[in-house]
């Protein structure tokens, strides 16, 4: 493979694995949306919703990560580079959010949530596990949120603090986080969409090898790797093997690299 090739198929495969991931938690968050006008409601109340929602910002972060490999796509597709550049600047929240939510347990938060939810520690929250946990992810949340702070010491996102014990305060986090989501979502498929004519896919071939014989070559391709693993040098006269014993069990070795670039007219000596 040549290096655009690679590049491809390296960055075809972000995309699907983004896709998925993104997809799968947002479709459990969000998915009140679609039968209920007070979505945001649905996230403010259920603790469930609230963790999956903590590990959403997972995916989300290795997008933001994940952004530079995708930029040579916008080049020539202003709309494409528009979400590229909101993305940009949405996922640097959702970095910030991932480190204090998912990423971290640190003193500093777990004191700001005992500070700022006092009801934590109630004397109710003894006998109520329920009360306790529905406490400590809404305290968690509004310590994630309220951290993120400009140079002049204001909410970066809003512009202003967020009360997660309003209900319309909780509307703004959830319509960023749904308006984030989508961009994104919309995203990788354009980017997909770029990519795909540009992947070659390998043609897998039936193999002919069959009882012993099959048996036989699986046993000599363990000894070729476990000989180049203890002597390096030997690369040169085994690997031609190899790319013959990956023939017979139908894989083309080229896309394999080092494998695939040996010399195929190599005559094994007769055993």
């Amino acid at each position: 493979m040549n290096d655009n090739e690679k590049r491809y198929k390296r960055d075809f495969l972000r995309t699907i694995i983004l896709l998925k991931e993104i997809t799968f938690f947002s479709d459990h968050i969000f998915k009140e949306s679609i039968v209920s006008n007070d979505a945001a409601t649905m996230l403010r109340k259920h603790i469930d919703n609230q963790i999956y929602l903590k590990y959403d910002f997972i995916p989300l972060n290795l997008l933001k990560e994940s952004l530079p490999s995708f930029k040579i796509y916008c080049k020539e597709n202003p709309e494409l580079g528009a979400q590229y550049k909101k993305l940009n600047k949405d996922l640097e929240f959702i970095n910030h959010l991932r480190n204090k939510v998912s990423g971290h347990l640190s003193d500093e938060a777990l004191d700001k949530m005992i500070q700022w939810k006092p009801d934590i520690y109630d004397e109710f929250a003894k006998t109520s596990t329920a009360f306790q946990e529905f406490h400590i992810y809404r305290s968690m949340f509004e310590v994630a949120v309220n951290s993120y702070l400009d140079e002049k010491g204001q909410q970066k996102q809003f512009g202003q603090e967020i009360d997660f014990e309003i209900p319309s305060e909780w509307k703004k986090f959830y319509d960023y986080l749904l308006n984030t989501v989508n961009t994104a979502i919309c995203f990788l498929k354009s980017v997909q969409n770029i990519i795909r004519p540009n992947i070659k896919y390998i043609k897998q071939v039936k193999t002919s090898l069959q009882g012993k014989e099959r048996s036989d070559r699986f046993r000599e391709a363990i000894q070729i790797a476990l000989e180049i693993a203890d002597d390096q040098t030997k690369k040169e006269t085994l690997l031609p093997r190899m790319a013959e014993i990956l023939k017979m069990f139908g894989i083309d070795p080229e896309p394999y690299g080092e494998a695939g670039r040996t010399d195929f007219r190599f005559k094994p000596r007769g055993r």
